[in-house]
């Protein structure tokens, strides 16, 4: 048993493994193959185990049966697993597993650094939450039919030498692949966000954007890069934006911009300084539109506005 707890261990993390009835007699058997941010094993104990891993913390696992009977419990959450129903465990929730000891089955190993890097670009912002999955997971139908069967075919072709997924490129894009899949696929608490279906922005997760630009003008700002501050996804963000403040990111911004641009216009000397050196600080370049832009805000030109002020102070 020590030794079985011990060999598990490595591949996936330390945990508590109990045999189950009388004179237990251990018939274990594991193969594993490592790729970058997947790793694929087949396990079996051949004896009625239980195995509390407790929570995960630095992956997830895709625990799929292929003969036998397998109880899996997560937080609240729990499966009678099967090869028709199999079970995703997310790093952050305690995981109990009862395993018959005719039971054998493929678990699919996923760093949860890539999980989440992967979900954070999906998303284009940054995660506010740790990623839960749904525990069960139906492969019979829809989307998680084609995950399952895509997986499943990487994981048999694994074992072939001449396989593209020896190769680093074809490696890499299957890990993308099974990893997209996966937070298509099965349920989670950013799925809402994928779908397009986003939660309203809350105003203090808002005003961090505004504040940026507020504090910050002449930085090179962009969606992106304020939902990522503010934790959002950038559809989210220019949501917010538009229901409560009746703007864009970008034109928000630029509204900032001209007013700084007016102020030290208005409190400038016209043989010291030019419009396009004060624009250009504050990140608007002095063209024809941006006089124009000026001219609808102001009711001036900029040119008018620096002139007007070195004419009053003469």
């Amino acid at each position: 048993m020590d030794e079985t707890r011990d060999q598990v261990g490595r591949i996936f993390c330390p945990h508590r493994m109990d045999v189950v009835g009388p004179k237990p007699e251990l018939r274990a058997r594991m193969h594993c193959r490592r790729m970058r941010n997947i790793a694929a094993t087949y396990i079996s104990y051949g004896w009625d185990v239980r195995v509390n891993p407790g929570e995960l913390e630095s992956f997830f696992a895709i625990l799929m049966p292929t003969a036998g009977r397998g109880t899996f419990q997560s937080g609240f959450e729990q499966v009678q697993a099967s090869p028709e129903k199999i079970a995703i465990a997310s790093p952050t929730e305690p995981l109990h597993m009862r395993l018959s000891g005719d039971c054998s089955q493929l678990v699919i190993r996923i760093e949860r650094a890539a999980l989440e890097a992967r979900l954070s670009e999906m998303i284009d912002g940054a995660l506010r939450e740790p990623i839960r999955f749904q525990l069960g997971m139906d492969v019979t139908e829809g989307y998680a039919r084609s995950w399952f069967d895509a997986l499943n075919y990487g994981v048999k072709d694994l074992s072939r030498p001449e396989s593209l997924l020896a190769h680093p490129i074809g490696m890499e894009q299957f890990e993308q692949n099974i990893i997209t899949g996966l937070l298509l696929a099965q349920p989670h608490n950013y799925s809402a966000m994928l779908a397009g279906d986003d939660r309203p922005v809350p105003s203090r997760l808002l005003g961090i954007a505004v504040d940026l630009m507020e504090g910050h003008p002449e930085w090179a700002h962009t969606p992106a890069s304020l939902a990522r501050r503010a934790g959002v996804s950038v559809r989210a963000l220019q949501k917010a934006f538009r229901e409560q403040l009746d703007s864009s990111p970008s034109e928000y911004l630029r509204g900032v911009r001209l007013q700084r641009v007016h102020d030290e216009l208005c409190a400038a000397q016209a043989d010291t300084t030019t419009v396009g050196e004060i624009a250009s600080k504050w990140g608007l370049a002095h063209h024809g539109r941006f006089a124009a832009v000026y001219r609808e805000r102001f009711g001036e030109s900029p040119r008018q506005t620096l002139g007007r002020q070195h004419a009053r102070k003469g």
